[in-house]
């Protein structure tokens, strides 16, 4: 997927008035934290939006299909990004987030979450 500039991207402000239609959230693919989606979409400019939820959507047509963002490119925004990703590497097993060649975001939060989880198990 082809990134549109950060400068051009954020927004000063996340727009508090934004949320995903209930029909929008329940196209979202499985995997993805939605309510972290909704939050980088309230993040950046009206224009982009369509474009990032397609790509974590299932497509409306077969074949069909825009590509899913992996790096947005802007510090900023880039830890929200890793919030929509956290749960597909939540669900993988410990060896596959001990994995430093998997180019999806998310890894290393998923990894503290977990290890979070374990800290509080442990007490």
């Amino acid at each position: 997927m082809s990134n549109p500039p950060p400068s051009t991207l954020r927004l000063a402000k996340p727009d508090r008035t934004f949320a995903l239609s209930a029909e929008e959230r329940a196209q979202v693919r499985q995997g993805f934290d939605v309510d972290a989606l909704e939050r980088l979409l309230a993040a950046v400019e009206p224009a982009a939006r369509p474009i990032i939820l397609a790509g974590f959507q299932y497509p409306k047509e077969r074949g069909q299909g825009g590509g899913v963002m992996t790096t947005i490119g802007d510090p900023a925004l880039q830890p929200l990004l890793d919030e929509v990703w956290a749960p597909m590497w939540e669900r993988m097993p410990d060896e596959m987030l001990d994995r430093s060649d998997a180019p999806y975001p998310g890894r290393d939060l998923a990894r503290s979450r977990r290890a979070a989880r374990g800290a509080n198990e442990e007490r």
